[in-house]
This record gives C-alpha cells, sequence and structure tokens, in this order.
C-alpha cells in the first residue's frame, strides 16, 4: 500500500527505532514540518545522492526511513529544533515536485524476520557494547553497562546506526537483510575495535536511544 509523504534529503542515514535530533532553518522545511504537525507529525528522510543539502535541490536514494516528530522547541525566529523517531523503511516510488520540499509515494519495505543466525546476534552485541564503552570512555565518560535489543531486527538496526561508516555505507546497511546488517556491521566493529578513541561520527551515540542501566542510588 503507497502513501504521499514529504521528503527531506540529509546527508544522513536515519535507521527504524534511531533518534535524530533536527534543526530547522529552512523556510520550505519550516513549512513541511508545520504541515506535518497538523497531521500525523511523519515524514520520510533519506540520503541524498546527488545535489545538495541546503539551498538547493537534492535527488534522494529510494530506500529512506520514515520519522515521527517526538518533540519541537520553537525558536522566536520561526527556526525548530526537533527529536525525530525512525519508524520503518521504505522505498521511493514517485517524486513529487509540486511544493517548495519535495514528497513522495511510498511503500514500506518490511523486515524479513532473520533465520539460523547462530551465534551472530551474541557477537553483534559485545562488539557493540565494547565499542559504544570505549568511545564514550574516548569523551572522558564513565565505563557503562548498557541494555541491547534481543531482538535480531533491533539490533541489527542499532549496529547500522552505531558503526563508524561513510554514510553510503550506511545506506547499503539499510537497505539489505537483517543477517547482512549484522554480518557486515559486526565486520566494521571488528575492523575498529582495537582503535577506537572518539565517536567517529559527531552525534551518532549521543542520539541512540540505547539505555544504560541505572547505577544503585546511594540512598
Amino acid at each position: 500500500m503507497q502513501r504521499r509523504i514529504p521528503i527531506f534529503p540529509l546527508n544522513t542515514v536515519l535507521f527504524p527505532g534511531m533518534l535524530l535530533p533536527l534543526h530547522i532553518f529552512e523556510p520550505r522545511y519550516r513549512e513541511m514540518i508545520k504541515r506535518c504537525l497538523d497531521g500525523d507529525g511523519t515524514f520520510g528522510v533519506c540520503l541524498i545522492a546527488s545535489g545538495q543539502e541546503v539551498g538547493g535541490d537534492a535527488d534522494p536514494f529510494l530506500i529512506g526511513t520514515t520519522c515521527v516528530i517526538r518533540s519541537v522547541e520553537s525558536l522566536d525566529d520561526g527556526r525548530m529544533h526537533l527529536i525525530t523517531y525512525g519508524v520503518e523503511r521504505f522505498r521511493i516510488r514517485k517524486l513529487i515536485r509540486e511544493l517548495a520540499y519535495l514528497e513522495a509515494e511510498v511503500e514500506v519495505v518490511p523486515e524479513e524476520e532473520p533465520s539460523e543466525l547462530g551465534g551472530l546476534p551474541d557477537a553483534v552485541r559485545h562488539a557493540t557494547e565494547r565499542y559504544i564503552r570505549r568511545a564514550l570512555e574516548g569523551q572522558g565518560e564513565p565505563a557503562q553497562e548498557f541494555e541491547l535489543p534481543d531482538d535480531p531486527v533491533a539490533l541489527s538496526h542499532l549496529i547500522g546506526f552505531v558503526v563508524p561508516a561513510d554514510p553510503k555505507v550506511r545506506q547499503e546497511l539499510l537497505e539489505t537483510s537483517v543477517a547482512e546488517r549484522l554480518r557486515r556491521g559486526l565486520e566494521l566493529l571488528q575492523e575498529v575495535s582495537e582503535g577506537v578513541t572518539e565517536v567517529s561520527d559527531s552525534g551518532q551515540i549521543v542520539a541512540s536511544p540505547f539505555r544504560p542501566r541505572r547505577p544503585p542510588s546511594p540512598n
């Protein structure tokens, strides 16, 4: 089933289940967000295939992620700070250039439940937790334990979000299967696991919805 939604082309890849903070300042995107807020708060985020993010037209990759607006901070000059949340993958079937911003007819791309993954999810969880801990320690944060998803689909989205990689590599991860996303994500984490001293993609880990386990209250 297809639906028509606004499309926000960005130089980043959003995965389902992940948080994405946005600063809205261009008039066309202020208009887009206002219309979204008048509806169900949904729009699509796609990586830019060609063109520019600010001040011009951009052609998106055809696979993106729908997101919903979780919170809005409106500034006096009309700019907005948003927190958005990725929901599900979609495929663009038709681009529509009738308004100041881009729209598209899209359809959901469901994730197939993987089978026979063996010990792969456990290996991914271990490598992801180790990478996050080392990255935070590199920023001067104390070591923490994290609650990572047990569900392989959610875990594959998290590793796609966290792994230090070029946006086009992240796009490949978004477009592939759950099993391949886990395998490739694990390979990428293993390649950098010995040399992580900082978060290589600014804001990625900070915006992730993984939850540190709260230490016991001293009281």
